[in-house]
């Protein structure tokens, strides 16, 4: 599959976003309008965007709308198909490209309208809040708990909403030693205890210096607490 540059949206384009185009009931930008509001990202990196069409358009094709089984289907093809770096890939611009320009479908069919807020997150959130965007966090769970090509522990923690939410909604998530054990050591705790046991994480890191710790310091920091809270 051929490869193509990135791009993304302009602060001007991404004022052009209003609720019709949340809803769906109207385009944001369309055709030769469209250009004054992108530009090229300047790294050069190339993705394969075709690649994600297919994939994306298959994903819809066999889940139901706003079915979350949809998250853990996704998050492999997103990060195997948009091979960045992750310098490239704390850009929000790109970010807005992708979820506006090039999937608005996909993010709609995941993602239910509730309010403006929480629709207009989905598709112009991102940046240090991994779980904001409906692309980015599907690619930033994955690249923080992928083993190579190895997307095992990705679709666990994505097929549960719980697990996933407690941990990649915490700052720390962004560390992939502490997002990567949070995940594997949670997997299959009820809810209340990924809920208390993340937030004393949390909390446990204001003393510690979180990039100084390896997975085993992070685990054993973990164990501390699950022996605590169960």
């Amino acid at each position: 599959m051929s490869e193509q540059r990135l791009r993304r949206l302009t602060a001007d384009g991404r004022r052009l976003i209003g609720e019709g185009f949340l809803k769906g009931e109207e385009d944001a930008i369309a055709g030769e309008e469209l250009e004054e509001y992108l530009e090229l990202e300047p790294s050069g990196e190339r993705v394969r965007l075709g690649e994600l069409d297919s994939e994306l358009e298959s994903i819809m094709d066999s889940h139901r709308r706003f079915d979350t089984a949809i998250d853990a289907a996704a998050a492999p093809a997103v990060r195997d198909s948009l091979t960045m770096s992750r310098r490239v890939a704390a850009d929000p611009g790109v970010w807005h490209y992708l979820a506006t320009v090039r999937y608005p479908d996909f993010v709609r069919h995941r993602w239910e309208f509730t309010s403006k807020k929480a629709m207009t997150e989905k598709f112009l959130g991102a940046g240090t809040d991994i779980y904001s965007n409906a692309l980015h966090r599907l690619w930033w769970i994955a690249e923080l708990t992928r083993e190579g090509d190895d997307y095992t522990l990705t679709e666990e923690v994505l097929s549960n909403q719980t697990l996933a939410n407690k941990i990649f909604d915490r700052w720390f998530a962004r560390y992939e030693p502490a997002a990567k054990v949070c995940s594997e050591k949670l997997l299959g705790e009820p809810s209340g205890v990924v809920d208390e046991a993340t937030r004393r994480f949390n909390h446990a890191l204001t003393n510690l210096q979180l990039e100084g710790l390896d997975e085993d310091d992070v685990e054993r920091v973990l164990d501390r607490i699950l022996d605590d809270v169960e």
